[in-house]
């Protein structure tokens, strides 16, 4: 299994904004082949510093089927101009 840890910084004043667009996009991920679950949190210091944690069965359910398939601009469509520069993303494997 894959984690990946998608760091979003929220555009000055629309952090409620990108919040409620990543909460609308999640229900797109959750549709994608491979998602095995996603969470999402924002920082209690920061409420513009935003994480999405998303559980894949492996790095290409997430890189190739999702990121290359119809579901990624459906997802992204919903947090366009709400952030700054582009989210920092990671991987990581984990076991249960």
């Amino acid at each position: 299994m894959i984690l990946e840890i998608a760091e979003f910084t929220a555009v000055a004043g629309k952090a409620t904004e990108l919040a409620m667009g990543l909460a609308r996009g999640i229900e797109v991920i959750r549709q994608a082949e491979g998602c095995l679950g996603v969470q999402l949190a924002a920082a209690v210091e920061d409420p513009h510093e935003v994480v999405l944690l998303v559980r894949w069965r492996n790095l290409d359910d997430h890189l190739v089927t999702f990121r290359q398939g119809p579901l990624f601009p459906a997802y992204r469509q919903h947090i366009a101009g709400l952030f700054v520069d582009q989210p920092r993303v990671r991987h990581y494997p984990i076991t249960e």
